[in-house]
């Protein structure tokens, strides 16, 4: 074989392989690492400024008596509970006294932050709560021509509090239950030899 044709052949091969390298680098996907939780701020961060007037801190559940009758917490015979505590609840914008400004019409993310009493694990559970109202409103904000809403999702007439902190808890309540159901029925065999 002639040498120039060789040498022709390796530099064509070496460039289809650095073209191959920077097209697929330039496709793939890096993981991001997971945005940082943002700290809780304690309630003396309210301090006062010189000439500035300070919003007050907004109420959350745990301020506020419970309006929701809970079954009582109950363990069965075999140490696993009926119900997880009921730590706190919130709105990640309206105030829980006032509520929104037009209660037919408002979109907000509620958050119900619970215990499990077996194992003192505390999770927060997520959902969007909004009337008719309030999701075409923010259909129009957005523009939207549809819009996907997840599992969590309550869907109220007008703002009470009660009604949507009570729809909440009883799926919570539901879901506890089913999960522990779950997880029995399909735990995985023991296998050293103990139950």
């Amino acid at each position: 074989m002639d040498p120039v044709k060789v040498i022709i052949f390796v530099g064509a091969f070496l460039l289809l392989l650095l073209l191959g390298r920077k097209l697929s680098a330039a496709s793939e996907i890096r993981p991001t690492a997971p945005p940082e939780p943002v700290p809780l701020q304690p309630a003396t961060n309210n301090v006062k400024k010189e000439n500035e007037v300070l919003a007050p801190s907004p109420v959350v559940g745990a301020d506020l008596p419970f309006p929701v009758r809970l079954p009582e917490l109950e363990m069965d015979d075999d140490g696993k509970f009926n119900r997880p505590e009921f730590l706190n609840y919130h709105f990640a914008t309206i105030d829980l006294l006032q509520g929104p400004s037009n209660p037919k019409s408002f979109f907000d993310e509620f958050f119900v932050e619970t215990r499990n009493p077996e194992d003192q694990h505390i999770g927060t559970y997520k959902y969007l709560v909004a009337t008719p109202a309030g999701l075409q409103r923010a259909m129009d904000e957005e523009r939207l021509p549809v819009m996907y809403l997840e599992n969590q999702v309550i869907i109220v007439a007008q703002w009470d509090l009660t009604l949507i902190l009570n729809a909440a808890v009883q799926e919570i309540i539901k879901t506890y239950r089913g999960w522990q159901a779950y997880a029995e029925e399909h735990a995985l065999p023991d296998t050293d030899g103990q139950n």
